[in-house]
């Protein structure tokens, strides 16, 4: 999922017609801090949103980057730990998680190029939609008429768009991207034995939240879903103005009917429900509809008696996978804000099939990498 402070900020500068740069971390070798997909967002003369490093990389690309794409053509740049100047750069090795032997690879690249496709913008599209896509980014290339940052892009509704491609090559990367789309997950290419590598980039649209309630405690979870870049929805019964400002960091506050709420959850492409109304009746007829939708996730403020009684009266149990009651993940928490962060974070777990558990207990890398392999493009 990009971040969805980027793509906003980006629809901002579009907008005003003010030149930007776009750095995206295109390749990680060895552990990383920031993973394939990281990106920053900047001007000429100021730095806007994100951020591709754990802080020591970001001067170099503001100083570098306009410089580094005078030409108006893509560029990738490599941050390599194992060259002498930097093996013994704290700095470097700290920002990225690295030991002396890892390299990171960012592409810098200017918005608005006449006839370049713009990932952000097609993010912004996909957001909007609530459809996913892909996008597979050459970052090198031996093959003739094959050009650095050269893009092609896939819908989910198949969709094409981007440059122009020779195949078999072309119908390799629609493969992948099919897949990154499935998955929702990005990863390394390499075609053509090695002539041409790509990443490719699954472009997801961010986890849609229905807060079923307008309590006190609702407010910390709706604004750290807003935080973390979620879309927010608050469902309530005739909202009155004290409540839309009570709400005012949720993306709407609106008045649903049952069948529109279902029809909004099934048209989201991850959607996800706390039910915390605080009246029985209410939560009842709530997580009754619920079930019945496409939702990811169903959790259920309050003791796990009241929602078994409430699942008894709908002649449903608590087997289905995709409901959580009590909700939240066991942190201790006893006030609004660490219950909010008790729903939030099990939800994230939920939404990524994480565990919850400490990463200090963790055997392996933390991330899941995806080792490069060689599509049949050649």
């Amino acid at each position: 999922m990009i971040d969805r402070s980027i793509v906003e900020a980006a629809a901002r500068l579009r907008r005003e017609r003010e030149p930007h740069l776009i750095a995206t971390v295109v390749r990680v070798c060895g552990s990383a801090y920031r993973r394939p997909g990281a990106r920053m967002l900047l001007t000429q003369f100021r730095w806007i949103a994100g951020s591709v490093s754990g802080g020591c990389l970001e001067g170099d690309i503001a100083h570098k980057g306009w410089w580094r794409t005078q030409s108006g053509d893509p560029v990738v740049v490599s941050y390599d730990a194992r060259l002498p100047d930097v093996a013994d750069d704290d700095d470097v090795r700290a920002a990225f998680g690295l030991g002396c032997d890892g390299v990171v690879e960012v592409l810098l690249e200017r918005a608005g190029q006449d006839g370049r496709l713009d990932v952000l913008e097609l993010a912004h599209d996909c957001a909007r939609a609530q459809q996913r896509a892909a996008v597979v980014t050459v970052i090198r290339s031996d093959a003739p008429g094959v050009e650095v940052g050269a893009r092609l892009a896939l819908r989910a509704s198949g969709e094409l768009g981007g440059d122009a491609f020779p195949e078999p090559l072309r119908a390799a990367m629609i493969e992948d991207a099919r897949r990154a789309i499935e998955h929702g997950t990005s990863l390394d290419r390499s075609y053509g034995e090695g002539e041409v590598e790509a990443c490719v980039e699954a472009i997801v649209p961010p986890p849609q939240l229905f807060v079923l309630g307008t309590g006190h405690d609702a407010v910390p979870v709706v604004e750290l879903a807003r935080q973390i870049g979620w879309e927010v929805t608050v469902c309530a019964n005739r909202p009155r103005m004290s409540t839309r400002r009570r709400f005012g960091r949720a993306d709407r506050v609106v008045e649903l009917s049952p069948g529109d709420l279902a029809a909004r959850i099934d048209a989201a492409d991850r959607a996800v429900a706390i039910v915390m109304s605080h009246n029985y009746e209410t939560d009842r007829q709530h997580l009754g509809l619920l079930v019945g939708t496409r939702a990811r996730y169903i959790g259920v403020l309050g003791p796990r008696s009241r929602s078994e009684r409430m699942l008894g009266e709908l002649c449903l149990g608590l087997d289905d996978p995709r409901l959580h009651a009590p909700v939240g993940l066991e942190l201790g928490a006893e006030t609004p804000a660490e219950l909010a962060l008790a729903m939030v974070a099990e939800i994230q777990a939920a939404l990524t099939r994480a565990g919850g558990s400490s990463l200090r207990d963790r055997v392996g890398p933390i991330h899941e990498r995806v080792e490069p392999t060689c599509s049949a493009a050649g």
